[in-house]
């Protein structure tokens, strides 16, 4: 039996440091079907063409500052007949990642299913994260069946905190702090 093929492409920006290629680990994880791409000299024109060759719906690009991970693009590749391109549809602001390696959490398992559990004041975010990462909202009294992640957000003035919880509740992958999303107006810029 062949394994389904991705819905979510995880890169970086070009020559990462460890952390981000680290962070890119995690999330690969955590994010239902995704897998990662070393991105090496790849043009964002060729992304989204192996994107499209792949089946994949969105493709992440984890770019850093300083050797740290700052900013989580998801971009939508275009369907036929249209060229190869991506389209930005939403930015995170990483203000803080914590890696599972470095906190001592299990990385994960790789996730069927993707939940998000929204805390009061985090619903922009919340919504983001259905967005960019084909997520669903964890609605009350819903059980997480195996193979789900949790993603638990709680705000905290202009950040939300983001944990990742296995369907045992089980801490898994990164742990981020998160500036509120930015919907970007124009897509495919450079990464």
């Amino acid at each position: 039996m062949r394994a389904p093929r991705p819905l979510i492409l995880i890169t970086t920006s070009r020559a990462p440091s460890p952390r981000t290629r680290s962070l890119v680990k995690d999330l690969e994880l955590v994010l239902p079907r995704a897998r990662r791409l070393t991105r090496g000299h790849l043009t964002m024109a060729e992304l989204a063409a192996i994107a499209r060759a792949r089946g994949a719906v969105r493709v992440l690009v984890v770019g850093e500052r300083r050797g740290n991970p700052s900013i989580i693009r998801a971009y939508k590749p275009t369907r036929p007949p249209l060229e190869p391109r991506l389209e930005n549809i939403v930015t995170f602001i990483v203000r803080g990642a914590s890696l599972s390696r470095e906190r001592g959490a299990r990385p994960g398992r790789g996730a069927d299913s993707l939940l998000v559990e929204a805390g009061e004041g985090s619903e922009d975010v919340a919504d983001a994260m259905v967005i960019a990462f084909g997520a669903r909202l964890l609605m009350p009294g819903m059980r997480p069946g195996e193979g789900a992640v949790v993603a638990s957000l709680t705000a905290s003035g202009d950040e939300v905190l983001v944990e990742f919880r296995d369907w045992e509740g089980e801490s898994v992958g990164p742990r981020l702090r998160l500036a509120r999303p930015q919907r970007m107006v124009k897509g495919g810029s450079d990464a």
